[in-house]
């Protein structure tokens, strides 16, 4: 949400079925998209489709951050689910336009392991793809730290693979997903073994998209991600850690034990002179093979 100009940026999913493009051909507009609306009214003010003709399932299912760099440029920073991380100006739209503006892509970035990203998809073989199916960034957008004029996305990296089902077999049904996936049990591909997933947070200038650092998780980075004025960058892995890194190099500076995988937010806030960070943790879920004892927010302090 951008208060002071009043839009609301609304994240989109892909078209269906996800991997069979010949049966969602054309622009499919509005999906794997970000929309700009007028918060008063719903007026559509504009839109950016970063993956178009998408097969893969990799849809913008995380909220952008809404940004102003240190050169002045009005940006929505959005991390996707294919691995990037998309520089968009967002200058182009107001409520007071009574055109549809044109937001424009910046440069983008990668966030996590690209590959097998044009191959195309068969009926005949897996074919197996980088990032899977469940990205890159999943569900928690960016952060920003005006001060060091840093954008911090963190991210998956687990490959998947999908053999298309043959389309004379291809139905859909009511409740179930319809992927066009040829593994029934599995409608979202095939993942690589969970000894290889791993997870990134990458510290990018958000005027140019340079990447500054990477910091390597032991697990995929599905929570949320928060950047302090006292240069601190915190987040949490599917291991149950929460942890923080130092904004400039990406350190890590502190690291502890929740014992519930964490897929939920991270933020901090301030009570009569002092701060907190509260971590959201109790992921469970049919996809993600994460052991959770319970779902609880946790907050943390100094003493």
């Amino acid at each position: 949400m951008d208060g002071g100009n009043g839009i609301l940026y609304v994240p989109a999913g892909n078209p269906a079925p996800d991997f069979v493009i010949s049966l969602h051909p054309g622009a499919n507009l509005y999906t794997n998209a970000v929309i700009a609306l007028d918060a008063k009214t719903g007026r559509l003010l504009s839109y950016v489709q970063p993956t178009k003709g998408d097969f893969h399932d990799w849809d913008v299912s995380a909220a952008p951050a809404v940004i102003t760099t240190r050169n002045g440029k009005q940006l929505l920073a959005v991390a996707g689910k294919s691995g990037l991380l998309y520089g968009i100006d967002r200058s182009a739209a107001s409520p007071t336009d009574t055109a549809l503006g044109a937001y424009k892509i910046l440069y983008s970035t990668p966030t996590t392991t690209r590959s097998g990203v044009s191959t195309p998809l068969t009926t005949k073989a897996w074919t197996r793809f980088c990032p899977g199916t469940q990205g890159g960034t999943e569900w928690n957008g960016p952060a920003y730290n005006p001060d060091l004029n840093l954008v911090y996305v963190a991210a998956a990296d687990w490959c998947s693979s999908v053999k298309l089902q043959r389309l004379d077999t291809l139905k859909g049904a009511a409740g179930k997903p319809w992927t066009g996936s040829d593994d029934q049990r599995g409608p979202f591909g095939r993942f690589d073994p969970k000894s290889s997933w791993k997870g990134w947070v990458t510290a990018i200038d958000a005027d140019n998209g340079k990447t500054l650092w990477k910091y390597r998780a032991p697990t995929p980075l599905l929570g949320g991600i928060t950047a302090t004025a006292s240069e601190l960058v915190f987040s949490g892995d599917l291991n149950g850690d929460v942890f923080a890194l130092d904004a400039r190099t990406g350190k890590v500076l502190w690291r502890a034990p929740t014992n519930n995988a964490i897929g939920g937010g991270v933020i901090t806030y301030g009570v009569g002179g002092h701060q907190y960070v509260a971590v959201s943790a109790g992921l469970k879920s049919v996809i993600w093979p994460v052991n959770s004892q319970s779902a609880r927010v946790v907050v943390y302090a100094l003493p």
